[in-house]
């Protein structure tokens, strides 16, 4: 996007270090007491009245004292047990609020706490990946002075930056981006499995080793622009899921934003991802203060270039940064693939008008 020099710009490492963190203001009486639930999703056929009875029984007293239950659920005849499928895929089109739109805002709940620099450990490095006739693969580019640390911190917006897994038997990262709205990169779809009719996805914001702290979702409905070129294909990479459980009207969500030029070269730019060269995609990954080089336009969308190190897993997960003295969280971008600039072996972030105007049709056509 050309340079407005009365846009709001992202704010610095140094504006965010004298903010102190916010405490949450109100209790969260939509997280229940805990508890551990196991989830099993069922089909029901039309007509057909689901009343289920839970029986449990104890199967062995151990001699630590600890018990072992058996706990079954009888359904309805002619109810399935399965995942939830995906129902459509749709291409979006240019519409008329094209050029008019130049980001959304973020929500953070009352009783979510907020810090502006995030908790971080150190990371174990993994082993170089190989293919199998042992040559060594570099998906993406990682660069020298590599910043990616694990991300211990569960406060609002860090929780929202989720892992996704496909019926393709692929994973990647998404955001919330509203109430049932997660932004991701369009190749993240499972495009085998859509292309037989029988597919699904599902996100899990703050994955950790297995674990689904904040619960998960699968996805009903998701809407990508289409792939008429090469140039065009890259600049619109993203892709907004509608998913079945509104996680967003707990948890929050961020905001997005077209990137203006007058933002390049600024370190700025936080991006969280599940990237498998940090403890093999089962832990977040986060790094800060990174920055674009340069952007490219095409049709309203943008390729932009960065030197952040990101791996295979890291696509589809957000590049935002900080505004308007750090009430807002807004996201530029999604992670795409390495590509070459001029030569210069880069990483890609799609972005542009585009991305804000896919994300303004979903809050406007699928509301919670």
């Amino acid at each position: 996007m050309p340079y407005h020099a009365n846009r709001p710009r992202p704010l610095t490492r140094q504006e965010l270090e004298v903010l102190s963190p916010l405490k949450a203001t109100k209790e969260n009486l939509r997280v229940t007491a805990k508890s551990i639930w196991s989830t099993t999703y069922v089909t029901v056929p039309a007509g057909v009245e689901l009343a289920p009875k839970v029986k449990s029984e104890r199967v062995d007293v151990r001699a630590d004292g600890q018990s072992l239950w058996k706990i079954g659920v009888e359904m309805s005849a002619g109810s399935s047990p399965g995942l939830p499928m995906g129902c459509t895929v749709q291409r979006h089109e240019w519409t008329d609020t094209m050029g008019q739109i130049s980001g959304h805002p973020s929500f953070r709940p009352e009783w979510m706490d907020v810090r502006f620099i995030p908790k971080t450990g150190i990371r174990r490095p993994q082993p170089q990946m190989r293919d199998g006739k042992g040559r060594k693969v570099k998906p993406l580019t990682v660069f020298p002075g590599d910043a990616r640390q694990v991300l211990f911190d569960t406060s609002w917006p860090w929780l929202l930056t989720g892992k996704i897994v496909t019926s393709d038997g692929t994973s990647g990262s998404g955001v919330l981006i509203g109430d049932r709205l997660v932004l991701t990169a369009r190749h993240v779809m499972p495009w085998n499995s859509i292309g037989t009719g029988n597919w699904w996805m599902k996100f899990t914001p703050y994955y950790f080793d297995g674990t689904e702290p904040f619960g998960s979702s699968y996805v009903s409905d998701a809407r990508h622009y289409g792939t008429d070129d090469t140039d065009f294909n890259l600049s619109h990479d993203y892709a907004v899921l509608r998913l079945y459980e509104p996680l967003g009207n707990r948890l929050g969500y961020i905001g997005t934003t077209s990137f203006d030029d007058g933002w390049r070269g600024l370190n700025v730019w936080e991006n969280v991802g599940y990237p498998f060269d940090v403890a093999g995609g089962e832990r977040p990954a986060v790094q800060s203060w990174q920055s674009f080089e340069d952007d490219y336009e095409d049709d309203d969308g943008q390729t932009l270039e960065t030197e952040a190190s990101l791996n295979h897993g890291n696509s589809g997960g957000p590049f935002f940064a900080w505004f308007d003295n750090g009430s807002q969280v807004r996201a530029c971008g999604v992670v795409s693939s390495e590509v070459s600039f001029n030569g210069d072996a880069d990483n890609s972030v799609s972005g542009g008008d585009n991305l804000v105007n896919l994300v303004d049709w979903a809050r406007a056509n699928w509301p919670l």
